[in-house]
Parts: C-alpha cells; structure tokens; sequence
C-alpha cells in the first residue's frame, strides 16, 4: 500500500513537472512573439515618422504654407518656425525703430512662447530646431500706423496657415501645438486691429 502511494506520488509530481516546463515554453513563445511584434510596430512607427517629417518647402512661413499642395508634418513645423520667427523679427525692429511699447512688447512675448511650444515639438520627435534666419527677409514699416496695418496682415495670414494645417490628421501633440497657436494669433489679430483704429 505504501508502496503505490509513494509511485502514486511520484507520478503526480513528474506530470506536474512536466505540465509546468510545456507551459513554460508556452509563455516563452507567447512572449517572444509578443516582444517581436511589438519591435516591428516600432520599426514601422519609426519610418512612418521619418517619412512625416521629411522637408518639401515651397517657401518661407505662411507663404510658403499657402502654395505646398503636399505638406508633411516637417513641412508644416517649419513653416510655423518660420512664421513665428518672421514675426517676432518684425515685432522686435519695430519695438527698436519706433520705441513702441504696446502692443507690441506684450506679442513679442507671446511669439517667443510660440517657438517654446514648437521647440517642444520638435525635441518630442527628436529633430533639429531650425534656426532662424528671417532678418533677411524683414520689411520694415514706415510709421507706427503700417506697423500695425503689416501686424494685422501678418496674423491673418499666420490664422490661415494654422487652420489650414489643422485640416491635416496630425498627431495630438502636435494637434494642441497648433491650436494653441492659431488662437494665440486671433488674440494679436485683435490688438493689431484695434491700433490700426487707434492711429487711423
């Protein structure tokens, strides 16, 4: 009797061994197959990525923007830079040239937050933040009433540019980027307006 319950016992415990190394193995190939697909997604994503974020430029800024038919996300980032830092340029020259204060200390403010938010972008994807080279391409107004007139003309077309990108399917981060932005450019939009009344 002993006898049978100790092969009784040894049985069970060699089938409870055996059932353990199976599943093992079982979860191993689960996990390797599991770890490889997610290895292809990555490399996948990565040259999805690289793709997006190949440079086309047709022109600098909005400019550029309003006649590329077929714009990458890259395209579209630095066109934004590139709008942004125009902008800016032409905000701080005036500033300088008529020692203005509002409103255009408090958007050269803004345009600097601006390009904090694209940087942020662009350290996100890992690219190389473009650097600015707009002080050759600078207008500069002749009083502070054209300031103010070129202001406005210039957040219109910074407004287009934005709305036309957010009619892209973009990534959300960049999505909120861009949002965040255009809304920005409807607040200047205003205040340009309003000294355009004030000097009129």
């Amino acid at each position: 009797m002993k006898v049978k319950i100790k092969y009784s016992l040894i049985l069970l415990l060699l089938i409870t061994i055996l059932t353990f190394t199976i599943m093992g193995c079982s979860s191993s190939d689960n996990v390797n197959k599991i770890n490889n697909e997610i290895i292809e997604k990555d490399e996948d994503f990565v040259q999805l990525i690289a793709k997006d974020f190949d440079l086309t430029l047709e022109g600098y800024g909005a400019k550029g923007a309003f006649v590329d038919k077929d714009m990458s996300i890259g395209d579209m980032l630095m066109y934004a830079v590139q709008d942004e830092y125009i902008a800016r340029a032409e905000y701080a020259a005036i500033i300088e040239e008529f020692d203005a204060t509002r409103p255009y200390s408090n958007i050269l403010k803004s345009e600097d937050t601006h390009l904090d938010y694209l940087k942020d972008i662009y350290e996100t994807y890992d690219l190389v933040f473009p650097k600015d080279e707009s002080s050759a391409l600078l207008v500069m107004p002749t009083s502070l009433l054209e300031s103010a007139k070129a202001g406005v003309q210039a957040e219109i077309a910074n407004i287009a540019m934005y709305e036309k990108f957010l009619k892209y399917e973009l990534p959300q981060d960049i999505k909120n980027v861009f949002d965040t932005l255009v809304n920005g450019s409807k607040n200047h939009l205003a205040a340009y307006q309003k000294q355009v009344e004030k000097l009129s």
